[in-house]
Parts: C-alpha cells; sequence; structure tokens
C-alpha cells in the first residue's frame, strides 16, 4: 500500500545546511518527495532569537506512519537533535519534521497557523502537478 503524507520541515540552527542534508536523507527513505517553497518564520512557544526556515512536503512512501515518524527521529538525530531532552520541543534545532497528515481524496490536514498561506500556495501547486 502506498501512503502520501504532508509533513513539516524546519530548522533554526545552521538552517540552510540542515534542511539541505535533510531533504538528501528524505530522498533515501521515501519513493517520491515534493517540496514547497522554503519560508522564514518567527519561533512559535518558544524563546529563541533565531528565526526558522519552514517547509512543508508531501511523501509518497509504503511505511505507516509510525515507521516514518521513526525514520524522521533518526534523521533529526543524526544532525543533532537530541530528541532524548524532556524540553527538546522548545529549544533552538537543527531539524524538526514532522506528519501533519495523510493526503487522501478529502481536504489536507490542518497546518499550524504560521503555515497556512504555504499550504494554501502548496497544495495548489502539488495538486496542478500531480
Amino acid at each position: 500500500m502506498t501512503f502520501y503524507y504532508l509533513c513539516s520541515l524546519g530548522s533554526n540552527i545552521a538552517p540552510e545546511y540542515n534542511i539541505s542534508r535533510a531533504k538528501s536523507y528524505l530522498a533515501g527513505i521515501a519513493q517520491e518527495v515534493h517540496y514547497s517553497r522554503v519560508i522564514t518564520t518567527e519561533p512559535v512557544a518558544m524563546n529563541s532569537d533565531n528565526e526558522f526556515l519552514n517547509a512543508l512536503f508531501v511523501v509518497q512512501t509504503h511505511l505507516p506512519a509510525d515507521r516514518l515518524k521513526q525514520a524522521f527521529n533518526t534523521i533529526e538525530i543524526s544532525l543533532g537533535r537530541d530528541r532524548s531532552d524532556p524540553d527538546c520541543s522548545i529549544k533552538d534545532r537543527p531539524i524538526d519534521i514532522d506528519i501533519l497528515g495523510t493526503i487522501s481524496s478529502g481536504p489536507w490536514p490542518e497546518v499550524p497557523d504560521y503555515l497556512v498561506t504555504l499550504k494554501n500556495e502548496f497544495q495548489q501547486q502539488y495538486e496542478v502537478a500531480s
């Protein structure tokens, strides 16, 4: 079975480098990956002076969500994120990769407010390209 997931990618530590490296890793675990443009956003729910680079992507894979998230966690760890730190979600990070939901014939999954405009643009581009 093939799954299509809408996912997010973000970094506020050496973001250009880490997003590029993450994309390389993602290419190795997916049949196909389509990326939105990358945008700059302010940190949300954390105290940091470092802006984030964020993007959305659609990944086509045979992996169910739990195994895909494990693969994402492995990428995060390989790029230096300390997932064992209970505060890792509120600290600066080299990479953050999340599954936002599945894409099927219905509406796309909800995204955080700071990604809504990006989602709308990307959804339109992705549906035209598919």
